[in-house]
């Protein structure tokens, strides 16, 4: 690492901001995410890198991850840089501990990742919708906690969108196929619980909300969808459950995240999350 002094710039500061917002970023998501020059923001994510602002997570190297961009986490210096006082400097610290641990989770990490990158890019380009809220990780693991005790599923990612004065609610699961469908459908269940008995009004301060999984290939969501048939009581299949391929947007094309590309076990009608 380098040792000569580095002069912290405004946009130096939104990066590492990003960063610590998304966990893990990669290269091409956070070129989409800053406008200028390309080679400039390359050239200072690597500074900042060599200055420990940024880390780059050696475990990269192995996980089979769909992109060859690297990867970047926040580094302790960079936590330092975002803190206004101990308290946030605490917080900033033990998201970047948590990232930490999640580093054999990189692959399954980066897929949520990039579904935020994509869904900021769309949204951008939607007059009337914007991202309210993000929560993840250990900070939504304790908005859920209860009287102490702990949530019986912690998803992967809960966020609102709101378009046109409407607040909408969603959880996300980012599936990356290792686990069966078995016990895919029984986390589904689990939502239907909060959802019919109202459990997320007094964490959440909401009463109703979608579930949307994410899948890396249109046979890996196919088979979810039709699984999830069996999640609620009348296994009839509810609107409450969206799926969609990863194949269905891309930093190039983020639009495609808002599109009718949304499936739901209860018919064959394509949805868009904003209906």
């Amino acid at each position: 690492m380098s040792t000569d002094p580095l002069k912290i710039q405004p946009r130096d500061t939104a990066l590492l901001r990003d960063v610590a917002e998304f966990r893990f970023l990669n290269t091409e998501q956070l070129l989409s995410l800053h406008e200028g020059s390309r080679r400039n923001i390359v050239e200072r994510l690597s500074r900042l890198y060599q200055h420990s602002y940024l880390d780059r997570p050696d475990v990269q190297k192995r996980a089979r991850l769909a992109t060859s961009h690297i990867v970047y986490s926040l580094g302790r210096k960079g936590a330092e840089v975002l803190a206004k006082d101990a308290e946030e400097r605490e917080g900033i610290l033990r998201r970047v501990r948590e990232t930490k641990r999640t580093l054999s989770l990189i692959s399954h990490a980066m897929m949520i990742s990039q579904f935020r990158v994509c869904l900021t890019l769309a949204l951008k380009n939607n007059a009337d919708a914007k991202l309210a809220r993000w929560v993840q990780g250990n900070d939504l693991k304790v908005l859920l906690r209860g009287r102490g005790s702990s949530p019986e599923l912690v998803p992967d990612a809960f966020f609102t969108i709101e378009d046109k004065g409407d607040l909408l609610h969603f959880f996300l699961e980012a599936d990356r196929g290792t686990m069966t469908q078995e016990r895919f459908v029984e986390k589904l269940r689990i939502y239907w619980r909060w959802w019919s008995e109202k459990r997320c009004e007094a964490s959440l301060g909401i009463t109703r909300f979608r579930v949307l999984t994410i899948a890396p290939n249109d046979t890996r969501n196919g088979n979810l969808c039709r699984a999830a048939k069996d999640a609620d009581p009348r296994k009839q299949g509810s609107l409450m459950y969206l799926f969609a391929s990863e194949t269905q947007y891309s930093i190039a094309a983020p639009d495609g995240i808002l599109k009718t590309a949304w499936k739901s076990p209860k018919d064959d009608v394509m949805r868009s999350i904003l209906e």
